[in-house]
Formats: structure tokens, C-alpha cells, sequence
């Protein structure tokens, strides 16, 4: 059996790997052609060229992973049905459901690796990309600097930030608001310069401004030269979060950034609830793909080849046009966000499985 479900593991393996080549190729001459006059105005070499498109493909893999799954299992099942291969194996009493495990074991290895990339990896490496290609293309280097107001409710702190260095995290002109429970300030700082070192704030030519409970000024402004700033727990990460595209931040960050942004309006926050969600859904693609693929390729081999693989393609796009249907009434505050983006997986879940249920 372990002979047989090597065999059966390859013989799906190896189709992906190529479909993941050919689907990687076909992204970066697609991108290249789209950003050529970009990088030609700015005399991009071919080595930051490479290096943008490798910076890419993490965040490449979680979308291509899943359709490379499915037609690498519609081919390979289509093929071994077509040579009688699964007709012999049934006849020699092994069950279907042994036959399609390691399609199974290899549609989970993707939704792990999917899962670990669209969280830690992608997200950041996407970012990356997005700050390398601006940087080059513009006349500018203002990509790195933003001008960011964070407001963090929970600690009471309001931060305007005129410039901020994502290469270093340095900040310039920084101006933070310390406030009580009712809202009145408790101490103004101001700084030239924000350094993030030794996992903490240092700031540089600055002043303190302490106020009573009325708003009034207590005494004149502590000024100060360097001083470190052991109480302030804002990380340079949140700050980045506030210019962040939702598809360059991990579901961690999309989370922590809803529990710091309660002031937002409520429809704000309810699509970025739908965010989160849809962050959390995409690893289970590469399930619904192995589990449609299977029994639409085992029914190929018998059947022709074109309808199965229409018949395949047609129901993962469905899936794509439920959640994003599902999605669009859930950040119109239809719906709740979690069922916006889980009952399109819910649904295609089912579907495949019953489908697979009914080849016995």
C-alpha cells in the first residue's frame, strides 16, 4: 500500500510542480509587461527586477496554489482513470476512499503552506515589493515617508508622525497626545526625531508638556536632548498598518488594528471584519479544489475531457463569485462578516464532499 500511495502522490505531484512553474511565469510576464515603461524610465537593472519578482511570489502562491491544485488533480485522476488504473485498483478491493487519500494528504499540505505563507509571509514580502517598485519608479523616495495620525484608544495616546522611515523605522517631526479617560490631555511630547531601537522609542530634541485636569499648562515644557520612552508600547508596525493596504497585512494585524480602531464608523469596522475573514478563508481553497477536483477527474477519464474540466473550472469560479457576492452584501451590512466570507467554503465543502461520497 505504501508502494501504491507513492505512486498516487507523484503522480499528482509532479503535474503541480509544473503547473506552478508555468502559472509563476506567465504572473511575471504578465506584471512585466504591465510595468516595463516603469522600470525602463528608471533604468531598473535586470538584478532589481529579479529581486521584485521574488519578493512577489510568496504572496503569488496563495492564489495560484489553488487552481495549479485543481488542474493538477483533474489531469492526473483523468489519466489514470483513462489507462483503467482506478478500475484496477477497485477491482483488486481497494476502496475509493484510499485511492483519493493522497490527493487528500497533498490538498492539505497546500492549505498548511498557503496558511503559513498568507500569514507570515506574503503579506510582508508583498509590501516589500510594493515599497521597492515605488521607490524605483518614482522621481521621489516619499514612499518611505507618510505622514500618519494614529489614535490608540486603549492606552490614550494620539500620535501624529510627519515623516516615518519604513527602512529603519525612524520617525521625524513627532507630536504625541497623552490623554486621561475623560479626554483631557495629561502630557504633551514632541521630538525632531523617533528612533526604534533595542525594541523601544528613543526620541531626540524634544520637549515634555505636562497639563492639569482643566487642559492647563503645569509649569514650562522639559525639554530634553535623547531620552528613551520605556512607557510608549506602540510598535513601528502599527504605524505602518495605517498606510497599509488591507493585502499587505497578515489577519493578526488586521485583527489588532480592528481592536485599536473602534472609533471608526460602524460600517469601517464591519469591512474590515470581512477582511479578516476572507484572510482566514483562503488556505481552505486548496481543500475545495482537491475535493472538486477529484471526482470531476475520475469522471473525465470516462466521459471526455472537455466537459469535466468546464464542469470543474465552472464550479471554482462559482465558488469565487458566491464569496464574492456573500462578501459585497457583508461590508454593505447585510449579513454578518463571518458568513460573508465562510458560506461560500461552507457550501463548496459540502458539494465536494458528497460528490466524492457518491463515487462508492
Amino acid at each position: 500500500m505504501k508502494i501504491l500511495a507513492r505512486y498516487l502522490f507523484m503522480n499528482l505531484f509532479q503535474p503541480l510542480v509544473y503547473l506552478l512553474l508555468a502559472f509563476s511565469l506567465l504572473f511575471i510576464i504578465g506584471d512585466l509587461m504591465d510595468n516595463a515603461d516603469d522600470f525602463l524610465k528608471a533604468g531598473a537593472s535586470p538584478g532589481l527586477m529579479l529581486h521584485y519578482y521574488s519578493l512577489q511570489l510568496p504572496s503569488l502562491v496563495i492564489f495560484i496554489v489553488p487552481i495549479c491544485l485543481l488542474l493538477a488533480t483533474l489531469y492526473s485522476l483523468s489519466r489514470l482513470t483513462r489507462h483503467s488504473e482506478v478500475t484496477a485498483m477497485r477491482a483488486s478491493g481497494i476502496s475509493i476512499y484510499r485511492i483519493v487519500r493522497p490527493y487528500m494528504l497533498l490538498g492539505f499540505i497546500c492549505f498548511l503552506l498557503t496558511g503559513v505563507v498568507n500569514e507570515f509571509t506574503g503579506p510582508r514580502y508583498a509590501y516589500r515589493a510594493h515599497q521597492l517598485l515605488e521607490s524605483k519608479t518614482k522621481a521621489t523616495d516619499d514612499v518611505y515617508f507618510e505622514e500618519i495620525a494614529y489614535k490608540n484608544p486603549t492606552l490614550g495616546h494620539e500620535w501624529y508622525i510627519g515623516g516615518f522611515d519604513t527602512r529603519n523605522y525612524t520617525m521625524t517631526n513627532v507630536t504625541l497626545r497623552i490623554r486621561r479617560e475623560d479626554g483631557s490631555d495629561l502630557s504633551k511630547i514632541t521630538a525632531k526625531k523617533g528612533h526604534w531601537l533595542d525594541r523601544r522609542w528613543w526620541f531626540e530634541d524634544g520637549a515634555i508638556q505636562h497639563f492639569d485636569a482643566n487642559n492647563n499648562q503645569l509649569g514650562k515644557p522639559e525639554t530634553f536632548q535623547t531620552r528613551e520612552m520605556r512607557k510608549l508600547k506602540e510598535r513601528p508596525e502599527e504605524f505602518m498598518r495605517e498606510a497599509k493596504d488591507p493585502a499587505h497585512q497578515s489577519s493578526l494585524e488586521l485583527l489588532d488594528y480592528i481592536r485599536t480602531h473602534q472609533h471608526l464608523s460602524r460600517k469601517e469596522i464591519k469591512s474590515d471584519w470581512v477582511d479578516f475573514h476572507h484572510k482566514l478563508t483562503m488556505p481552505f481553497i486548496c481543500l475545495i479544489a482537491v475535493l472538486i477536483g477529484i471526482p470531476v477527474g475520475a469522471h473525465t477519464g470516462r466521459k471526455g475531457a472537455l466537459a469535466g474540466i468546464m464542469l470543474a473550472i465552472g464550479l471554482f469560479f462559482g465558488f469565487y463569485a458566491m464569496q464574492f457576492t456573500m462578501e459585497y452584501l457583508a461590508k454593505q451590512m447585510f449579513i454578518q462578516p463571518w458568513v460573508g466570507a465562510w458560506t461560500a467554503v461552507i457550501t463548496f465543502f459540502f458539494i465536494g464532499s458528497t460528490m466524492i461520497f457518491r463515487m462508492r
